[in-house]
Formats: C-alpha cells, structure tokens, sequence
C-alpha cells in the first residue's frame, strides 16, 4: 500500500478509481488522495464538463522519481485539494501505452529540453499539450499549479493556440516523415562509423553521464566486425562491454544489468533492472563470445540468463517486466554493502579477496557503502596473481552464493509482475541466440515455454488478437506495434534454430496481422499503435529511431526480412521495400540512430550474416556451428529438391563449395550420390583463427525440373 494517509486502523483514509486498474503502476497511486482517473474518454468528457485543463502524470512502477513525486506531492492533501479543485487528473502507465509516452514524451522534450519520468504533462481538452515538464518538489509544483490555473482562466486563447501548435509539431516529428535517398551499399559501416567517432577511449560507451548501454548500437558494431571484419568497431565494442560488465552497474552478485549508470564510470547505477535491458544484453554478449572467443563474455551471457530464469521467470513461463531501484524507501539499499557486513559474513580468506577483486574499502564507494564492481578483468587478474582462472572463479562463486543468500533476507525492491508482450518476444529472440550460441539447451527450452504462455494467455488464436500486458493471467490493453513486432520475430527466430513449423506458421499469421493492424500503407513503415484505441489521440507516431528499445518500425522490418528468407514471398519483400525507402533519408543523415533498421537492411540487401540462414525460398537450411577452430555447416534440404555436390562435373551446374580465403585451412566434403546432395550433409571446415572470421558457401538449389540461381552465403563464425 503506497500511503502514508491510513486511519487508526491503518486502512488507507482515500481510494480513487486506479483501484480498478490492473497495472502495478496505477496499484500504486489507488490511494492517494488525488482523484485520479484512468487514461479513457471519460476523463476528457468530465474536463470539458467542468471546464478544466488535464494534468497528466506518466510513470511506470519501477521509477525511483516517481516514487519520490507521490510520496512528496500525490499523498499530499493539500496538493491534491488544489488538483482536484483545478484540475482534471490522469495517471498513465507508460509501459502499458509507450505510444502515448513517445507523444506527450516529445512535447515534454520540445518543451523543457530534456525528459523523464515521472513525466507532467498539461492538456487542453483536445489532449494537446500547452505546459510539460518532468518531476517537481512539492513547493515548486504547488506553485506551478497555481500559475497555470490562472493561465488557464485568464489567457485561454493563448493557451489553446499554443497547444495546437505544440500539438502540430508534435505529429510531424513523430511522424518521421523524410525525403528518399539512396542509401548506400556501405550503410553499416558508415553507421559504425559514427558510434566509433563518438566512443569514450576510457570508460567506453559513447557519451557522458549519465550512461546508458544502448544495446540497439552495441549489436550494430558486432554486425559491422561480422559483415566487414572492422578492427575499430571491434574495439569499440569490446572496450565498452569490458568496461559494462566490471562496473556496478553490473550485479556482480547475481547477474542482470541495471537500466543506466549516473555516472560515466557505470559504477554507480541506477538500481532498477528491466527485462529488455537483461534481453538484449544477454543476445549481445553471447554473440561477442563466439565473434571473438573471450571467457568472460560467456560467463556473463549465462549470469544474465541466468538471472532471467531465477529471479524473473513467471510459473507460467513468461517474463516478469522489472524490479525496482528502491527497497525500504531507499534507492540502491537491496544491492549495496558496507565493508563491516562483508567481513561478518565472509570468512578472513573471503573478504580479503573480496576487497582485492571487488574493491570494497571501509569507506565505500556509495554513500559510505560499496558497490560491487570489478577492478580489472578476472582473466586479468589471475594472470597477475599467478594463480588458475578455474580456481579463482571457483572461490568467487562459492562467494556470490553466500553473499546472494544474505542478500535474498533483506527487503526485496518491488518486482514488477505483469508480462509485456514485446519484452517477452525480445527475451524469447535473445534466450533462442543464446541457446545457439552458447549451445544451452535450458535457454531454448525457456524460450519455447514463453513462446507458448504469450501465445496462449495473449493471443486470440481466432482474430490474432495480441493483449500487450497480463497480471496473474488477466490480459489487458491491446497490443501495439512493439507486440506485434517483437513476438513475430521471436517466433520466427525459434523455426530458424528449431524448424518447429508450429512457431512459424504462428509468425507468419502474426506478420499478416501486423500488416493490416499497422502498416501505413501510403508512407510506408507502420504507426506504433492501431488505429482505434481508448481515449483521444492527437496523431499516431510511427517513431522509428531506436531508444532504450530497438523501435518498433525497426523489428518490423527485421522480422520482414526473415519472413522473406523463409518464404521468398515478394509481396513481403515490397513492404519491406516501402519501409526502407519511406525511412530512407533520415536514415541516411544519422544511420547510426537507426542501428536495428540498419542491420535489417544490410541482412536484405547484402545477406545475412547471422549462423543460420535460408536460401531457395526457405527451401535450403544452413547452419554453421564452430567448436574453436572446427566449423560444420549443416545443409538441410527439403524433399523434392537437391543441390549439387561438390564433384559435379558440368559447365552449366554451380558445385556446392566453400569459397578459399587465408582463414581456411581444409575442407572436407562428404561424398554424393549422382553428384548432388540431399537430406541432410554435413561440410567440414578446418580454419586457422580463433578469433572472429567469415565462411561463403555458394551452392545452387534444384528440383526435378528447374535449377535456381546460385546464391553465395556469407556467415560470421
């Protein structure tokens, strides 16, 4: 119960109607003293009824400041007195809406120059904003309510020419209309290009505090080592996760990434952790693990799956959203340790390891407590000690079991228990890669199970209706673009690494679904939510940018090109076209803003890189699995058709070969029946780098009657 405002009997003195809500979010606000509304046409009609502007208030469950906000101002009685007087009251959680949090986001960004949450928004009754900014002490806040009621009453003509301007640039901007440009066949570099230009050569990362991961970029780079083998975005790449997974804004405890770190150290993070930071991390560590053969990626690619499957896992199989950054009122207190609660727990050979690796001090490095945070690799330090990696990681985790168990007493932050779709579809993509690249069959089991649950709970099966959130099983809201998106792709994500036909046929249905529900079918690319929805929408955003999360326009896109590998379908390919091309100048003034687009693209138009791909219209499967220096590339093939074995004698067939470079060292070929392949073969190749190389296989896929055109595959290995 989120009040400090109960009666003698401790039962809370006020319950306004977010009691009927199930958002967590909203749970929290249910007994403020504020008249609350949900976001809906009633509000806007008992506005315009009393003649009174909106406030609107955007959050979500797990925001330190919005926390701070409630407890100063929305349980404030004197506060709420004068809102309720003057003003119409709306509560919005941004993680059931994140259409309507990139709108009034952008007003609040055009407005005050920078945004946040809790967000405080100021509407007319046409839902335009006319005043916007972030969080508020009480004092000040109480002011500003003062000033825009008399705004309000006094300048009314004002105000509404304002916010209709407002209102105006607000859908152009979201709108992401651009001009078409050729974008060129180098779009990947020059995207990597921009993020090495901008890299922090100490810290890693790009940019000041605070800093994010921007994972969306991150899996930019590695695509760029990949497809053209960059020795700057290598670097780039790495000195950034080396620096992420040995700062505190990793958990070194128990695995998982906090959201950001407020400073440019990522020491000090900001304590809450989100499934789709845990999600996309987990697809890029595991995948810089096989591109350059580094221990400690793979460690940290199980910790975060890990993590996942412990302490964020539904029985049902789906994923929980977040956990706070806030225990006992306190940010961080869950996660940090003062130095003498450290040598209370641990035995004298522990805790002066534990000082040693971890830097903890008597001072601390926190508010006189420690955050734990490495102070040079593992691999590093073990060499500098002149002792076993295997041994030292040993004796650290018997370390971060006892000090988890402790831990695990304490007043655990709250965990955010509704299941989003779209951020289940990213942790179902990620666990799938991660299951293939680390070769983890309880990943891929885990995706599989949530794969089910979200299809099952959230999906009508009969309309394809997706439901964007559950709790406890009871679904709400309709799903936007990022379900639609997200869970197409993860779907088909699975038939890549399973060929399970039920996961595929579910993705393509899905796919058409998005299509109808979403595709701006004049402009091209898709808005972020369907057309009907609840309560008024001053334009519909198609925002195309990757944020915290790739955006949705961007999955659509990825999961348009694989759909189109599968099925050679060029009715696909075009909207995939129309996309591009509806996208393609601001594209191409900051390809780096648009990092998962980009690779979307390039996987298009330059083929995959990735180590499973189609080919003949999904009628050909490879897969490249490498055990150090031993590559096999298993070719599937479906019955009815055959490609050409290796021996074939023939100027008008293509052999099936592997292409010779200096990475190659020996080929093996297996032997063919009436030169050509069928079923399943396996090729065998032999390389000389245990670092990050590429492999082209070219073959030509026939059937009975026609031979189709030989394609070259390219994969990163």
């Amino acid at each position: 119960m989120h009040t400090n405002l109960v009666d003698e009997n401790g039962n809370p003195r006020f319950t306004n109607r977010l009691i009927n809500e199930d958002s967590p979010y909203l749970l929290q606000h249910a007994h403020n003293p504020v008249d609350w509304y949900p976001w809906g046409d009633e509000a806007f009609d008992r506005a315009r009824a009393d003649d009174k502007p909106v406030f609107l208030s955007i959050g979500y469950s797990t925001c330190h400041w919005c926390h701070v906000m409630e407890r100063e101002s929305f349980d404030n009685e004197e506060i709420a007195e004068f809102l309720n007087e003057h003003f119409v009251c709306i509560k919005l959680d941004r993680e059931q809406r994140p259409d309507l949090d990139d709108v009034y986001m952008t007003g609040v960004q055009m407005m005050a120059g920078q945004g946040g949450w809790p967000m405080s928004s100021f509407l007319t009754h046409e839902a335009h904003p006319f005043f916007a900014g972030t969080y508020y002490p009480p004092g000040n806040f109480l002011e500003l309510l003062g000033q825009l009621t008399e705004v309000w009453k006094t300048k009314r003509a004002d105000v509404l020419k304002q916010a209709e301007e407002i209102g105006a640039a607000i859908g152009r901007h979201t709108s992401a209309e651009s001009n078409v440009a050729e974008l060129s066949q180098d779009l990947t570099r020059e995207a990597a290009l921009e993020l090495v230009n901008r890299l922090d050569e100490v810290h890693g990362g790009f940019g000041g505090a605070p800093k994010f991961p921007n994972e969306s970029q991150l899996l930019l780079l590695l695509d760029d080592c990949r497809r053209n083998q960059s020795e700057d975005s290598l670097h780039t790449l790495k000195l950034t996760l080396d620096k992420m997974y040995q700062g505190g804004i990793y958990d070194q405890v128990a695995g998982g990434f906090h959201r950001y770190s407020v400073d440019a150290q990522w020491l000090v993070p900001h304590f809450e952790k989100m499934l789709y930071n845990q999600a996309q991390l987990l697809s890029v560590y595991s995948q810089a693990w096989t591109l350059t053969g580094d221990s400690a990626y793979h460690r940290v690619a199980m910790e975060i799956g890990d993590y996942v499957l412990r302490d964020m896992r539904a029985p049902s199989g789906g994923f929980y959203s977040a956990t706070d950054a806030d225990s006992d009122g306190e940010e961080g207190l869950f996660f940090v340790w003062r130095s003498e609660e450290l040598e209370r727990v641990l035995d004298a050979e522990q805790f002066n390891l534990v000082q040693d690796v971890y830097g903890v001090s008597a001072g601390g490095n926190f508010e006189g407590s420690n955050i734990l945070n490495l102070k040079t690799s593992l691999e590093s330090y073990a060499i500098s000690e002149g002792i076993a990696l295997e041994g030292l990681l040993a004796r650290l985790n018997e370390i971060k079991l006892r000090l988890y168990g402790v831990r695990e007493k304490r007043v655990h932050p709250l965990r955010d228990e509704k299941i989003i779709s779209g951020w289940n579809g990213m942790m179902i993509s990620a666990l799938a890669i991660a299951a293939n690249e680390l070769q983890i069959p309880r990943f891929m089991e885990a995706a599989v199970a949530a794969a089910d649950m979200i299809w099952d709970i959230h999906v009508n099966s009969l309309e394809l209706d997706l439901w964007r959130v559950s709790l406890q099983d009871h679904t709400s809201i309709p799903g936007c673009l990022e379900d639609y998106a997200c869970l197409t792709e993860a779907l088909l994500r699975l038939y890549f690494y399973r060929s399970d036909a039920i996961h595929m046929g579910r993705g393509m249905k899905l796919l058409e679904t998005m299509n109808l529900r979403f595709r701006d079918e004049t402009g091209g690319g898709y808005f972020m939510s369907a057309e009907s929805s609840v309560g008024p929408m001053i334009t519909r955003p198609k925002s195309p940018m990757d944020g915290a999360t790739p955006s949705g326009n961007s999955v659509a896109l990825r999961a348009l090109v694989m759909a189109y590998q599968l099925s050679g379908d060029r009715q696909v390919k075009q909207v995939a076209d129309e996309a591009i091309i509806g996208f393609s100048g601001l594209i191409k003034a900051s390809p780096s803003a648009f990092s998962t687009m980009v690779i979307a693209i390039s996987d298009l138009l330059l083929g995959s890189r990735e180590k499973v791909q189609f080919t003949a219209d999904g009628k050909i499967r490879v897969v490249l699995v490498r055990e150090a220096t031993l590559v096999t590339l298993k070719i599937e093939i479906a019955e009815g058709w055959h490609v050409n074995a290796n021996d074939v004698n023939s100027d008008e067939l293509i052999a099936t070969e592997v292409i010779k470079s200096s990475e190659v060292v020996a080929i093996d070929y297996p032997a063919s029946k009436e030169m050509s392949y069928t079923g399943s073969v396996e090729i065998t190749v032999e390389i000389a780098t245990l670092q990050y190389c590429q492999i082209q296989l070219r073959l030509q896929a026939c059937d009975d009657h026609l031979c189709l055109a030989p394609e070259l595959l390219t994969f990163g290995c």
